[in-house]
């Protein structure tokens, strides 16, 4: 798969160089030496022919290439939306439920103090421990 547009061109400009000399060369044979023409209409045949094949191998190459870019493109994209996605919410999530197990963990600590501090209160004892951090208490 392509990395760089540099190099997707580069692999387009091969294939139409590599076109053209199988072309040339195939052509050259078949009316020079199948057909017995002269050089001029030889290579005017050529040329011709050089610059359909040069087309077609634009077409045919290039057609296939961007097909697989694209598709790389557009699996990465999906493929990324969906994970970046997913752990966004999966995150939120998370984060929703450390905040509630904190919440519950903080309300266990503040009843379990209020239940000692009542205690003592109703024994007619002292009672000097400090409450529980606050959960909303940034540190």
């Amino acid at each position: 798969m392509y990395q760089r547009i540099e190099d997707f061109s580069l692999h387009i400009l091969t294939a139409i160089l590599i076109a053209n000399l199988l072309t040339a060369v195939a052509t050259w044979y078949e009316i020079y030496y199948v057909i017995d023409d002269s050089t001029t209409e030889t290579i005017k045949a050529i040329l011709v022919d050089a610059a359909a094949a040069a087309a077609i191998g634009i077409l045919a190459v290039g057609t296939v290439d961007t097909y697989m870019v694209l598709s790389k493109l557009i699996l990465e994209k999906y493929l990324e939306n969906r994970f970046n996605d997913g752990l966004a919410k999966g995150e939120v999530r998370g984060r929703e439920k450390g905040r509630e197990e904190g919440m519950e963990e903080a309300y266990i600590k503040w009843r379990a103090w209020y239940d000692r501090m009542m205690e003592a209160k109703k024994r007619g004892l002292e009672f000097d421990e400090a409450p529980p951090d606050s959960p909303r208490k940034k540190s």
